[in-house]
């Protein structure tokens, strides 16, 4: 068997031990917000499978997944375990778009986009989604179908990719409207693509068109959802109390921000500690000199940082010049100096969800109440939120702050402005394939590597399992 296919078959353990576990679907899982299904998405379903009147219905969100799985629902009938599995199959070709789009568009060898995709699909925020009726993981596949298109368009200048990645971000807005940021990291890469100027010409008519759908939509509805609709769970939407857009925010900012630097520092902390170290070649002259000087036995403890205060000290000296090279002092005061900004401006403190008002929801946000308050923010958040300007500053010098990650997090951070709905769902995933897809071979060279990657899955799964 090929790796492509052991690896893909792999993916697929994940959910056939979901499906198992929930008794064939049968038993409905108590994820996050999966309320949402039966109060709002089953209902939509089941209109649609009457009539396919889109000028109304309970959901918020747009009705491109209702009427798949109303669609599908007529091909296998609508007991509820039908209708679930066409998720796990939506969740599950999300698996298999983000293992081909890291190994089209990042350095990472076959393997390593294997075992990221994995930490992305063991996120409750995507896993648990997948075995519900729920929007989120089906627009996630054709936001990564986008956004391996448009990558291919910016190394290419195809315009056949390009119009592919058009209708996967029509396909996106019609499943759920949050997903607008993909209009500017198309269009950011379609005007930088060595593509023609006619190519360039109809991308951008391309990209109207795509949101041409939504609009018309938006029209109908005089608003962004239908009008009997609940606002409450369309993070872009006016609600009844706690979302007015009186104005933009960057609360939802700052919790991204955050989450970056969680993820950032366990993913990648022991190969950036590993990095730091002087290499042989930085300590080779160092320790002939005292193997010259001073014999054998003190080059040994030289190299091994054991021997006297003096040349311990050219060690110390060794490391500290790579620490330079590696990390750039003013950047990383910069970050966290955007960090402690960003937080004076929009403190972070948990609000919980009350029936007055929209509050808060994630494992981060209840991690945060544990913590005492200091400024108006939790003191996780001050550790977090510096951390993670840092973890994204040094991430993207890295890889250029004009290459596809760095651009992808600006505009979804861009999107994120007016969203006041801080629900962990809406921001996790979209972390976890920023910093895979700033990840470089040199991240996951080593078994040691792997530590702070297998944590996190670990951790994913022991979560998940609360809910059981």
């Amino acid at each position: 068997m090929s790796t492509a296919w052991r690896q893909r078959l792999l993916l697929a353990l994940p959910f056939l031990v979901g499906i198992a576990a929930l008794q064939g679907l049968t038993v409905e899982i108590d994820t996050f917000h999966g309320s949402d299904a039966r109060v709002y998405q089953l209902p939509t379903i089941l209109q649609f499978r009457d009539d396919l009147h889109l000028a109304d219905y309970p959901s918020a969100q747009t009705p491109l997944y209702h009427v798949l799985t109303a669609w599908w629902g007529e091909l296998v009938g609508f007991e509820l375990w039908k209708l679930r599995l066409l998720n796990v199959l939506f969740s599950y070709a999300m698996a298999l778009a983000l293992l081909r789009l890291l190994e089209r568009a990042t350095p990472l060898d076959s393997w390593q986009a294997f075992w990221l995709t994995l930490l992305f699909v063991l996120s409750p925020y995507v896993f648990g989604v997948s075995f519900t009726l729920l929007t989120d993981n089906l627009a996630i596949l054709f936001a990564l179908v986008a956004i391996e298109r448009v990558h291919a368009h910016w190394r290419t200048g195809s315009g056949a990719a390009f119009a592919i990645a058009c209708l996967a971000i029509c396909a996106a807005l019609l499943t759920r409207q949050a997903f607008v940021w993909l209009l500017p990291l198309a269009a950011f890469f379609l005007v930088r693509g060595p593509a023609s100027p006619g190519v360039k010409v109809a991308g951008l008519g391309g990209l109207v068109l795509a949101l041409v759908p939504l609009g018309l939509l938006a029209l109908e509805w005089d608003g962004l959802v239908p009008p009997s609709a609940d606002p409450a769970s369309c993070g872009l939407c006016e609600d009844r109390a706690g979302l007015a857009r009186e104005a933009l925010t960057l609360r939802s900012v700052g919790f991204t921000i955050a989450l970056m630097g969680a993820y950032g520092a366990v993913l990648f902390g022991v190969a950036a500690l590993r990095r730091l170290k002087p290499t042989s070649r930085e300590l080779a002259p160092i320790v002939l000199e005292r193997a010259r000087t001073q014999g054998i036995g003190v080059a040994a403890a030289t190299l091994a940082g054991t021997g006297p205060k003096p040349e311990r000290r050219e060690v110390i000296g060794a490391l500290r010049a790579r620490a330079r090279r590696v990390l750039d002092p003013r950047l990383i005061l910069l970050a966290a100096g955007a960090g402690v900004a960003l937080l004076l401006i929009s403190p972070l403190l948990y609000l919980p969800i009350t029936p007055d008002n929209a509050g808060d929801a994630g494992w981060l946000w209840k991690l945060s109440d544990e913590f005492p308050e200091l400024l108006g923010s939790s003191l996780l958040f001050w550790l977090l939120v510096p951390l993670g300007c840092v973890v994204t500053a040094l991430l993207a010098r890295r890889a250029g702050p004009l290459s596809l990650a760095p651009i992808l997090l600006a505009c979804f951070l861009l999107a994120a402005l007016p969203v006041r709905l801080s629900y962990q769902k809406y921001f996790d995933p979209f972390v976890l394939l920023v910093l895979a897809l700033l990840a470089v071979r040199a991240d996951l060279l080593r078994r040691s590597d792997y530590v702070g990657l297998g944590l996190l899955c670990a951790a994913f799964v022991v979560y998940a399992l609360s809910f059981a």
